[in-house]
């Protein structure tokens, strides 16, 4: 059993928690607002298509959504999963065995952005590869947006190289982190 958040938290009023059906719409609410955010600063990591409510209610019956929440709002959300795209099988990756996550994804509502919420996420995921005994995580950020390149960096994640997705007109910077 996965028990690290109250670890993590106990000094906070918020936690984080495996996202549940009843939590979807203020997910979408949240990731609304974070593409708006992205687009006014010409970063183009989501859209209105990517991601929908069939795939978030898929990650959230998989298991593989958090939100981290404070006096009951949920303020942030990670998905992670063992599975990756298959434009990353482009990348040398440093760990070469099958024993890594991937974070899908990591959003903020913008007015909790820049105050840590987002490295507590990172966190969170880290914790959990290093329970369940993985040996790295990937996860892949648009080109643009230099700030969140930045941090993971800051994290001890490395920069792999570049991926193009269909249908996307920026290119995606590929970073991973051996645990």
């Amino acid at each position: 059993m996965f028990l690290i958040e109250y670890k993590i938290f106990q000094d906070f009023n918020m936690h984080i928690e495996k996202a549940t059906t009843n939590n979807i719409l203020e997910v979408m609410y949240l990731l609304q607002h974070c593409i708006e955010d992205f687009n006014k600063n010409s970063v183009y990591q989501w859209n209105t298509s990517y991601p929908d409510y069939f795939k978030l209610l898929r990650e959230i019956e998989k298991g593989h959504l958090y939100v981290i929440r404070n006096k009951g709002v949920s303020i942030g959300a990670i998905t992670f999963s063992e599975q990756q795209e298959p434009t990353f099988n482009e990348i040398e990756w440093k760990n070469n065995t099958d024993e890594y996550i991937v974070i899908r994804r990591i959003a903020v509502f913008p007015s909790w952005q820049k105050k840590g919420i987002g490295r507590k996420l990172i966190k969170f995921a880290e914790e959990y590869a290093k329970e369940n005994k993985y040996k790295s995580i990937r996860l892949d950020v648009a080109s643009s947006s230099v700030h969140l390149i930045n941090l993971y960096k800051s994290f001890g994640y490395e920069s792999l190289g570049d991926i193009l997705y269909p249908k996307q007109k920026e290119t995606f910077e590929c970073l991973e982190k051996v645990i």
